[in-house]
């Protein structure tokens, strides 16, 4: 290994070992805000699934669309 490449890696893996206290802050909001995307994102999941249930149980089950219409 160069001499160039082992400093910019010893620079790296000292920069990332090094630590400083985080003077932040989350306020109830952002809690609030992240709990609402997470309802959001399983909904929409939720959503998509139930548009598309027929095509995913024919997948699952072998059988074509048009013999599940047929069976119903």
């Amino acid at each position: 290994m160069n001499p160039r490449a082992l400093l910019i890696l010893a620079g790296t893996v000292a920069l990332l070992l090094h630590s400083a206290p985080a003077s932040a802050y989350i306020d109830p909001g952002t809690g609030s805000f992240l709990v609402q995307g997470i309802i959001a994102a399983v909904l929409g999941a939720a959503m998509v699934v139930k548009m598309y249930w027929q095509r995913i149980k024919s997948v699952l089950s072998g059988r074509s669309v048009k013999d599940e219409e047929d069976d119903e």
